[in-house]
């Protein structure tokens, strides 16, 4: 990180925003962030664009400062509320299933209006197993096929694996192919982490509404990009930050405040090798 020294505050212009028209004060820090690909900052798109990691947005949030809560409880699709974060284990197997994560972060605006950024996030495993199953699948058809469950003979139930998807219907995995094997192996890791990957992921998707944040694509050269970030000031102390989260959780709103939510599904998109779950630094690591 780099820092500017700015000799007339009220001189200050236009420095950062995806709409172009954040400024500036006295009251605000300055910092230009440098990310890099190898760092594990950056993660580059299948367009070629490249856009942050959650390790590129501790890094900027470092300037940024901004809050991030937990609320103790989250409440479902089906009206259920449950701890936060929450896991359905598998009936069968009595292994983790599915995953569920809500966070929280709380910033201001270049107006200075408090934003209340709040993402809530699915991480369904078995999803994603037969996601990955059917990707290799598509690439070699030695590694298995999409079949019926009653189709498969005793031997192919011997060295094979199986996952129902819809109805009788599912996709086949052989147990001797890499490939297979590599998929079966993040199986395994996303049962055993499922929670650490489904809380990184609703922080991320909540931090990135902040207005603090860069754009969500960015230009980067060789895997580097420079971005500025600035940390606006506010006066909210613990009392505050709890009273901002209950009038949230209890009326969908905050008075005086810009709300932003987000609900989605992330089985099925790309997770980042990027984690590090022990360290703090920039932000929370779960």
């Amino acid at each position: 990180m780099q820092e500017i020294s700015v000799h007339y505050p009220e001189q200050w212009k236009v420095v950062n925003s995806r709409a172009g028209n954040l400024f500036t004060s006295a009251e605000n820090m300055v910092g230009v962030v440098r990310l890099s690909n190898a760092d594990g900052h950056l993660i580059q798109f299948d367009d070629g664009e490249w856009g942050l990691s959650a390790e590129g947005y501790r890094a900027c949030n470092l300037v940024a400062g901004i809050t991030t809560i937990t609320p103790d409880t989250i409440r479902l699709a089906d009206g259920r509320d449950v701890s936060n974060p929450y896991i359905e284990f598998d009936p069968e197997t009595g292994t983790a299933d599915k995953f569920w994560s809500q966070k929280i972060t709380i910033g201001m605006s270049p107006s200075g209006k408090p934003v209340v950024s709040s993402a809530t996030v699915l991480f369904d495993i078995r999803v994603r197993f037969v996601k990955e199953l059917m990707q290799k699948i598509e690439e070699n058809r030695d590694a298995g096929k999409l079949c019926m469950e009653g189709t498969l003979t005793d031997e192919e139930l011997r060295s094979g694996i199986f996952m129902a998807f819809q109805g009788k219907l599912g996709v086949y995995g052989r147990h001797e192919n890499i490939d297979v094997i590599h998929v079966i192996q993040n199986l395994i890791n996303n049962k055993e982490h499922g929670d650490k990957i489904v809380q990184t992921l609703a922080w991320k998707a909540s931090i990135k509404q902040q207005p603090s944040m860069p754009s969500t694509k960015i230009k980067a050269y060789n895997g580097v990009a420079d971005v500025m970030v600035i940390g606006y000031k506010d006066n909210f102390d613990e009392l505050k930050l709890n009273e901002i989260v209950a009038e949230y959780q209890e009326t969908g709103a905050v008075v005086g405040a810009e709300v932003v939510e987000e609900t989605f599904n992330a089985s099925e998109e790309a997770i980042e090798v990027e984690d590090s779950f022990l360290s703090t630094k920039g932000g929370p690591r779960f």
